[in-house]
């Protein structure tokens, strides 16, 4: 697919998701290759352009996807073939010292999109159509070219360099052995934890690099490399913050854990932490989630920590301690905010607690500022990764604070900002 087709399905994503293509200055970077951006002028031929670059005729013609006419002011995108390794790295060292580069690999799955919009000549007939899997990349891209934006009105020099990686580990490896990374000074993805660590096993104890896991919450590459970052809490990070919230304010309250039967190891080191406090929890392991399945397990009063990320099993056990005569405080983990299965009415009721470290503030000028920017550039609402995207490169290339990493002793460093949360009429805010 050349570089205008791929750029074309670019913006009619952009329809949906606002992802547009990595640009620096007059130059291009898509999956390891190099494209000069250049404006055809008056009397310019095909011909005297491909001389001018030093590339084949038909090379502008395939990476274009245009006929052999030009018309004045057209944009057409040069390949510069920099496969040599040598010629690649001087290439991308000429501004060393003052270009940031980042290297974005997400599963963009371009090819597929590609191909769901062969059968459309009218390109208002896709607006609304794009390969699903892609969703999680646009969105996040949308918010890292946000943040790119506002920083190159700052006077920053950053270069954005986009690899589709398709959620397979053999492009992954392809990626990571082409070399086309050795030059990047942040790398942010592979998304998944097992392609994430095939780059992390070449980079991930580089010092001059930062390899950044945006949304995964497994720690296996943050405890064994010392250049990653891992942007959302792990499991461990928000427990600890639900267990010092609760024996701070509710240590003389019954504390019961509900965990979903067969996989209790998160319920036993739950159990753990409290026991070395000298507090007595009780753990249940429920297979049936109905009231009067649990009902037993209940008094007039308690706190509830149900550390599950099962939907279905999170919005049965919610609904049936909802519906029992007994008072509970119940604390949940952060990928319950994403669950559109559970009743917000419930939630309320419950006054259900949970750590967060995507929030969106309205009292914050950082996050105020990011909607007007997004509003105004995309007249839109923002799709589900923007916000964090945004904040990840406002935080790795700003001064903007936000995010609070602890060290794992021998590896890496793991993000442990996640402010409890709850729903105050109808609206998420942190807990006083």
């Amino acid at each position: 697919m050349g570089i205008i087709r791929k750029i074309f399905v670019v913006f009619l994503l952009l329809s949906n998701f606002v992802l547009s293509a990595q640009t620096s200055s007059d130059t291009v970077f898509f999956d390891g290759d190099v494209y000069v951006k250049h404006i055809v002028k008056g009397g310019e031929s095909l011909k005297s352009i491909a001389k001018l670059h030093n590339v084949k005729t038909n090379e502008i013609i395939d990476n274009n996807e245009i006929q052999k006419r030009l018309y004045y002011n057209q944009l057409l995108y040069i390949p510069i073939f920099l496969k040599h390794e040598e010629n690649k790295r001087n290439f991308l060292a000429l501004n060393d010292t003052s270009t940031l580069n980042i290297a974005l690999l997400m599963p963009y799955f371009l090819a597929k999109n590609d191909t769901m919009f062969n059968d459309f000549e009218d390109i208002t007939e896709i607006s609304n159509i794009y390969y699903k899997d892609s969703e999680v990349a646009l969105s996040f891209h949308v918010g890292v070219e946000l943040a790119l934006d506002s920083l190159r009105i700052q006077g920053k020099n950053i270069c954005l360099h986009t690899f589709d990686t398709n959620k397979d580990a053999l492009k992954v490896h392809q990626i990571v052995n082409s070399n086309d990374l050795e030059n990047m000074d942040i790398i942010i993805g592979p998304l998944y934890s097992s392609n994430f660590n095939i780059l992390c096993e070449k980079y991930g104890n580089d010092i001059t690099k930062k390899l950044i896991s945006p949304l995964s919450k497994n720690t296996k590459n943050v405890n064994k490399y010392k250049s990653v970052f891992q942007i959302s809490p792990s499991f461990q990070v928000q427990t600890d913050i639900i267990i010092k919230y609760v024996l701070k304010h509710h240590i003389d309250d019954k504390i019961i854990i509900i965990n979903q039967l067969g996989h209790e190891g998160k319920s036993a080191y739950i159990k753990h932490l409290f026991n070395k406090q000298d507090k007595l929890v009780q753990a249940f392991n429920v297979k049936y989630t109905n009231v009067d399945s649990i009902r037993k397990m209940f008094t007039e009063k308690q706190v509830v920590i149900i550390p599950s990320e099962n939907k279905a099993f999170v919005s049965k056990i919610l609904g049936s301690i909802g519906g029992m005569d007994s008072t509970s405080l119940v604390f949940g983990l952060s990928d319950w905010k994403k669950y559109d299965n559970l009743d917000i009415n419930n939630l309320m009721f419950l006054d259900v607690l949970f750590p967060d470290p995507h929030y969106y503030s309205n009292s914050s000028k950082h996050d105020i500022s990011f909607i007007n920017l997004f509003e105004k550039k995309y007249n839109t609402n923002q799709a589900k990764y923007t916000h964090i995207a945004y904040n990840t490169i406002m935080y790795f290339c700003s001064d903007f604070s936000l995010f609070q990493f602890k060290n794992i002793t021998g590896g890496g460093k793991v993000n442990t900002y996640a402010p409890l949360h709850h729903y105050v009429d109808y609206k998420l805010v942190p807990v006083e």
